[in-house]
């Protein structure tokens, strides 16, 4: 395997997949066919089917909530807080993932992610779009919700947190406390416009390496990030266990899983 030369690297630009949190145990909610309990995948995670069976969709959520709330960082999402620690330049992480992950393997906050896909930790308001940190499974079919590990407690106390507020429900479901209307996952649903996309191109224009993990190359914008970044004049390296429809642009492929290679290459 040949070793990054981080040397010469001033401004790195990361971008995590699903690849990355395998090893966490976060599993995709997908069976045979695409299909969640006999619901397409589409069919829980548009504007559409939220607006037709919120409660369905809530429930979607909410499993998946639990889901994340016991995983734990692997050792790839670890060795990429203790690089940025030690590393002289910029850094910035683009990830895929809703999962929080990145954010509970922070030691002192050295590696913000840019959560384009949103994130599993927050809610916002279907009315005015204020976002709140909620780790809550809403379950209506179990009575009051329940709590599900995302957040720490100083976090779920907060000012900012759902939890500082009274909750009132409407048929099980949480109503914003700023307008008390019905809240909804903070999650990018398909039809939907990812987060922070001009402070991720202006990092991909500038970056002198850029590194992909664990990701698909399938699901745009993202899988045109590779190609950006090298048209701009970066190096380019993957960390995957297979090939990508990009490999054209890549410059140094490094095949296994991530919470083994990305160890082992981040390291200063």
């Amino acid at each position: 395997m040949s070793q990054i030369d981080w040397s010469h690297v001033k401004n790195l630009v990361l971008l995590s997949g699903a690849g990355i949190s395998a090893a966490s145990g976060i599993a995709t909610f997908r069976g045979s066919g695409g299909l969640w309990e006999n619901h397409r995948i589409e069919d829980v995670a548009t504007p559409e089917a939220f607006n037709q069976d919120p409660q369905l969709v809530w429930r979607f959520y909410s499993m998946r909530r639990l889901q994340a709330g016991h995983a734990k960082p692997n050792e790839a999402h670890k060795a990429l807080d203790a690089f940025a620690e030690k590393f002289n330049g910029e850094i910035t992480l683009i990830t895929q993932n809703v999962d929080g992950l990145h954010r509970r393997a922070q030691k002192k906050s050295h590696l913000d992610a840019i959560c384009m896909h949103g994130t599993l930790e927050k809610s916002r308001c279907t009315h005015c779009h204020e976002i709140y940190l909620d780790d809550m499974a809403w379950l209506p079919s179990e009575g009051m919700p329940r709590q599900t590990g995302l957040l720490r407690t100083d976090e779920q106390a907060n000012s900012d947190a759902l939890s500082n507020y009274k909750i009132k429900l409407s048929d099980g479901l949480p109503l914003s406390p700023c307008c008390q209307e019905l809240l909804r996952p903070h999650i990018v649903w398909f039809g939907e416009e990812p987060l922070f996309m001009p402070k991720i191109f202006a990092s991909l224009e500038r970056c002198d390496l850029f590194a992909s993990i664990g990701t698909s190359g399938v699901v745009y914008p993202a899988a045109a990030f590779l190609e950006i970044a090298k048209s701009h004049g970066a190096e380019t390296v993957l960390f995957n266990v297979e090939s990508l429809p990009q490999q054209e642009h890549v410059d140094l492929y490094i095949q296994g899983p991530a919470e083994e290679t990305v160890p082992q290459q981040f390291s200063l």
